[in-house]
């Protein structure tokens, strides 16, 4: 028989002995290894590296973790002796900085102040809650991209739907019925459906909020019309209003802003200091004013009807058709506006965003309810001078309640994560001793245009938002051709932050390095920061070198607190010392300058917000029990 292939094959791996991977037959496993290290084989250059380290930490163990010297016999290694050296080293070390940030005036303050400000900032956020209202006709997608938009925000806590069936039909022709299968709730928010088939305009929005929130909670009202997207905005106007919670704040475009700014009326013998609002694009408010404003119509309507009689028309129908306007003059306190980059949201796929539209011609189709707001307002005036009771924004009028305090934030950042902040007004302020009449007829002046005038399209060119919209081709050039000593602009962070890198300004001006940095927890106090920036020109604008300038704020905070730690103790006290968390900063001129501020981008880099240990801790303290 004839042997085949396979079996030639067996009988030669059963009886020949196996050869090595490497060619290196019948070496012993010693030898190899022999012969790897005699050649700087990979392998063997491993494992003479692996056992070297486990020498010379054995060598070494002594030292890091025993009291015998490094010649000692092993047995008397210590190793949990060891690891307590190392313990208590570290304790001696936290206890002496402990005595030293104890003993030292400016530290210990710096800590208080970042205490105070830490808590405030908990209680601010925790005492106001919100709820979100919509006044529709028809529902559709927009309302529900409004809903969701304001259902994921922390402080939104409840959602109102008013469907307004006071007609049978909408603006387009088609029927109004009512929403049967309205949400229940929106992420977990409840959604609380009403209808109402009085014709009632823009009051719907005040009667929703004073009564038809169920948690009893709820202080503060959001309104904004369902198409209006404010994705963009809606945290930096919240964050805004918690600064003042008095005020209405509202966001508008560009134009409405300096529409509205111009529309501003000041008058310290009457104690009126007002203006108009538009509240269609975001607004908040206190549900104690919607309450008060409510009240304040109904009041008004009843008096009418013993003025005029049965009759007469009486001016109801403006108070509905125009409350927005009686309620932002009514509360007689001047209205904190964002401009802001306004647009609705998108009804298809690939459909442009249509911009504001010309709020010069919307206020003069108002005319008479503006007129009529300014008549109420100084009706109020003499009545309060006159000393007489009356129904007011908090029931009686008093110098106190005429103290406000507007906000320097005028833009949203496009990323919602910051505000614009500067003291540069966009309209000249308006003159403080005006009577009822020339008040009158300022009013009248303004609001016979329709088209917006030439400083108004300057503006509009160079509007606040340019500055921190991110887009490098935009600028925010002040409408004041020179600036003045003290004049600033920054930015408001939102939180309390610990750990603020960097800020990068885009600018054309240039005295940008010349201005002082300053930054602050509460604005209220401010630390000037030495920081040279580092300034690398970009482009050209208008003949100005458009330069980027980078402040390393970070290091320059670690130098001065360095400084202040070396002083000594008898110059503890009387030295400033930097804010432990920053919300603002802010660049400040220091003397007058022939130029503008021109600014086209302002961004910043900052570590984690303030971390929420202190937030617990907070949270802990105010539980009841403890």
């Amino acid at each position: 028989s004839r042997l085949t292939y396979s079996d030639v094959v067996e009988g030669y791996d059963q009886h020949q002995p196996r050869r090595m991977s490497n060619g290196r037959q019948g070496m012993s496993v010693c030898g190899a290894f022999l012969d790897d290290i005699r050649n700087l084989r990979a392998n063997a250059v491993l494992i003479i590296g692996v056992l070297t380290f486990a020498v010379l930490v054995w060598y070494h163990s002594e030292k890091l973790f025993g009291d015998a010297p490094p010649t000692a016999s092993r047995s008397r290694l210590k190793l949990n002796g060891g690891f307590d050296n190392i313990k208590n080293e570290v304790l001696d070390i936290e206890k002496a900085m402990t005595d030293i940030l104890a003993n030292h005036k400016g530290v210990s303050q710096a800590a208080e102040l970042a205490k105070m400000a830490v808590r405030e900032q908990y209680e601010l956020r925790s005492k106001y809650r919100a709820a979100a209202i919509f006044v529709f006709k028809q529902p559709g997608t927009n309302l529900h991209l409004a809903m969701r938009n304001a259902a994921k925000r922390n402080f939104v806590k409840e959602i109102v739907l008013l469907q307004d069936l006071s007609k049978p039909v909408d603006s387009f022709g088609n029927e109004v019925k009512e929403w049967l299968k309205h949400p229940k709730e929106v992420y977990g928010k409840a959604v609380n459906y009403v209808k109402s088939t009085e014709p009632l305009d823009e009051l719907h929005k005040f009667y929703a909020c004073a009564a038809h929130t169920k948690d009893t909670r709820t202080n503060v009202c959001f309104y904004q019309a369902p198409a209006r997207d404010t994705e963009n905005y809606i945290e930096s106007l919240w964050s805004t209003f918690l600064r003042s919670p008095s005020l209405l704040y509202t966001a508008v475009g560009a134009m409405t802003y300096y529409n509205d700014a111009e529309l501003r009326f000041r008058e310290d013998a009457y104690g009126i200091d007002a203006g108009f609002a538009y509240m269609n694009a975001g607004a908040f408010f206190l549900k104690s004013h919607a309450v008060n404003f409510v009240k304040r119509i109904e009041q008004l309507q009843v008096e009418d009807k013993t003025m005029y009689g049965p009759e007469v028309e009486s001016p109801a129908k403006l108070y509905r058709r125009s409350a927005d306007v009686f309620f932002s003059l009514w509360l007689n306190r001047p209205p904190c506006e964002l401009s802001n980059d306004i647009v609705p949201y998108k009804r298809q796929i690939d459909e442009p965003k249509v911009y504001e539209r010309n709020a010069f011609a919307r206020r003069a189709l108002q005319s008479e309810s503006h007129v009529l707001a300014l008549k109420l307002l100084l009706e109020q005036a003499i009545t309060y001078r006159d000393g007489l009771a009356k129904i007011s924004r908090v029931g009686r009028v008093t110098n106190r309640t005429l103290t406000t305090y507007r906000p320097d934030a005028y833009s949203s950042c496009a990323n919602d994560k910051c505000l614009l902040i500067t003291n540069v007004p966009a309209v000249s302020p308006t003159p403080t001793h005006l009577n009822g009449y020339q008040l009158g007829t300022r009013l009248k002046d303004l609001l016979e245009r329709k088209l917006p005038p030439q400083e108004c399209d300057v503006f509009k060119a160079h509007q606040y938002h340019y500055a921190v919209d991110g887009n490098p081709s935009t600028q925010w050039v002040t409408t004041s051709a020179n600036i003045s000593e003290g004049d600033y602009y920054g930015l408001d962070l939102l939180k309390l932050h610990k750990d603020l890198q960097n800020v990068t300004v885009l600018a054309a001006h240039p005295f940008q390095d010349e201005m002082v940095v300053e930054v602050s927890m509460r604005g209220r106090s401010w630390y000037p920061v030495t920081s040279k920036p580092k300034g690398f020109v970009k482009s050209s604008w208008r003949g100005f070198p458009v330069t980027e300038y980078v402040y390393d704020l970070s290091d320059s905070l670690a130098a001065a607190w360095q400084r202040i730690l070396e002083l000594p103790s008898q110059k503890h006290a009387q030295t400033p010392t930097p804010p432990l968390y920053i919300r603002f900063l802010r660049f400040r001129a220091l003397k007058d300058y022939n130029l503008p501020f021109i600014v086209m981008d302002i961004s910043y880099r900052v570590g984690k917000p303030l971390d929420a240990l202190a937030s617990k801790r907070i949270k802990k303290m105010r539980a009841p029990g403890n």
